[in-house]
């Protein structure tokens, strides 16, 4: 299961919209666009780097670029989405915003675009926590449903905490996802991903990366190899990412 992230470009032709998923979307080059959506009146909207605009699934409309417009475009999984809303195998159904001003979201398609610019070095763990934090917060304040789950109690138990250890050490040079870490302690990846911060003081990238820093201390002083195989070994993808 894999975050879908992608780079588009608009061309400044009229063009038909038809959206069969549901996505976020940053604008990384300003620019004009006249949108139509579902035979509303057009309307002219102006982006600047940085703005943030949440569509849905179904939508039809007609747009039009007034410049060549560059957007970072992150889909999101029904799946996880549903996890989200606590409503397993539900189609939720979010709302159509073309201008979205929230703090949360652009920070966290700030991070993704950091990432893409890198060259996605953080591996599959890193996009899908970001897809859940991005799922949990459009879900309980954009869903068209109320039904999310709010608040969940509680932290990892102590064989839950010791199976991912275990688990993270025995493949510190894969690429662990969060569905692999979910799976260990028998919980959703939701459920997952919001009690291990309470349990263990950071994410589950961040405990990976630590991870893979400590196993990388004992190879530099135990072992005479070069760095690129220290890195690898280490589950880093690259030298320039390990230093």
């Amino acid at each position: 299961m894999s975050s879908r992230v992608d780079l588009i470009s608009l061309s400044t032709k009229p063009f038909r919209l038809v959206h069969e998923s549901q996505f976020v979307v940053m604008v990384l080059q300003p620019g004009t666009m006249d949108l139509s959506i579902d035979g509303a009146p057009t309307e002219r909207l102006e982006y600047m780097a940085g703005d943030i605009a949440l569509c849905r699934r179904h939508t039809i409309g007609l747009a039009e670029s007034r410049d060549q417009m560059k957007k970072l475009r992150f889909e999101l999984s029904d799946f996880h989405l549903s996890e989200a809303a606590g409503e397993a195998n539900r189609e939720i159904e979010l709302q159509e915003i073309p201008k979205l001003k929230d703090l949360r979201i652009r920070a966290l398609m700030t991070a993704v675009n950091i990432e893409r610019a890198s060259g996605f070095p953080s591996g599959q763990l890193f996009l899908q926590s970001i897809e859940v934090a991005l799922s949990a917060a459009l879900v309980h304040t954009y869903s068209l449903s109320m039904n999310a789950r709010r608040s969940i109690k509680g932290g990892l138990n102590n064989v839950g905490r010791r199976n991912v250890i275990e688990l993270v050490r025995s493949r510190i040079s894969e690429d662990i996802s969060l569905a692999d870490m979910a799976a260990v302690t028998g919980l959703s990846i939701t459920h997952f991903s919001h009690i291990f911060k309470k349990s263990m003081g950071e994410s589950p990238h961040q405990f990976v990366l630590q991870q893979r820093v400590q196993c990388a201390k004992e190879l530099l002083v135990s072992l005479n190899l070069r760095m690129i195989d220290i890195a690898l070994a280490c589950g880093f993808k690259t030298q320039q990412h390990f230093a």
